[in-house]
């Protein structure tokens, strides 16, 4: 039990983000247990001083900064969730939006001032390019598209259509620990239909790293008055082509498939779990 708690607190670390004891209990890392269980192995671990206690918050021993770090990443996640809020209602009257979540280090309430803000998207079938579209249309109209080419400083704060998925590709075809809390972590803000339900069910192998996570209910739908409107296919194939036209070779993290788009040209992925790895040896 100890060991899947240091796991957990570890693996949160590489993040700079300590955890309390019901966080601990909802990410820690396969293993499915009470969360008395896990209090009784914050209670150990800390009385060997593996790790330190501040205000409710559990971190490893020799990482006191990163309380600090935690509260001053929440008030500004806040601010952004906010903002994100705002923004993505202006796009539901694209009727082939499915779903809006958050992504990211914000999914967790640990974005920094110099962030942008990650979104999750998931569209109808064979309207993914037009919808994209769409939706970039209205951010350069509001001046809040994240452009690639943007500094630290110009990128804050502004919208990145992170991840884009089809109704037909919402199964990650990656899975391991690192994209187990993407999946996981990510913070629907609006839905039509039962989207949410049908992709954490596509995603169902997520539970085996993270048994123990919940959520609560998400019933936040929309219905969209042109949820009857006609194919749109030509459109979709204008879109796709134009886009593609115009859009630089994929980089780093980034993938273009034909139902799904991973627009992550800094990818921690690999970084990530490669580093976890080497500390829990």
């Amino acid at each position: 039990m100890e060991k899947a708690v240091l796991k957990t607190l570890i693996y949160a670390d590489i993040f700079d983000y300590p955890l309390k004891a019901w966080e601990i209990h909802k990410w820690i890392i396969g293993k499915k247990c009470d969360l008395l269980d896990v209090e009784k192995a914050l209670f150990k671990l800390t009385k060997k001083k593996k790790i330190i206690l501040k205000d409710d918050l559990y971190a490893l021993k020799n990482r006191k900064e990163v309380f600090a770090k935690r509260k001053n990443k929440s008030k500004i996640s806040q601010q952004y969730f906010k903002k994100a809020k705002l923004i993505t209602n202006t796009f539901k009257f694209v009727p082939w939006i499915k779903l809006v979540g958050i992504s990211g280090g914000l999914a967790m309430e640990n974005a920094s001032g110099g962030d942008d803000i990650d979104l999750f998207i998931i569209t109808s079938n064979d309207r993914i390019w037009i919808s994209r579209s769409l939706l970039i249309l209205v951010l350069t109209i509001l001046g809040q598209r994240r452009k690639a080419a943007d500094n630290k400083q110009e990128a804050a704060g502004k919208i990145c259509l992170n991840l884009i998925l089809q109704e037909d590709a919402l199964e990650q075809k990656r899975k391991d620990l690192y994209i187990a809390h993407e999946v996981l972590q990510m913070v629907p803000l609006w839905q039509r239909g039962e989207t949410y339900t049908r992709y954490l069910e596509s995603n169902s192998w997520a539970f085996k790293f993270l048994p123990n996570w919940t959520t609560g209910d998400f019933t936040q739908n929309d219905k969209s008055l042109f949820d009857k409107l006609n194919p749109v296919d030509v459109l979709e194939k204008a879109a796709k082509l134009l886009q593609l036209q115009f859009m630089s070779k994929p980089k780093g993290g980034e993938r273009i498939e034909d139902n799904s788009l991973y627009f992550h040209p800094k990818d921690k992925r690999n970084q990530v779990i490669e580093t976890f790895k080497q500390r829990t040896k």
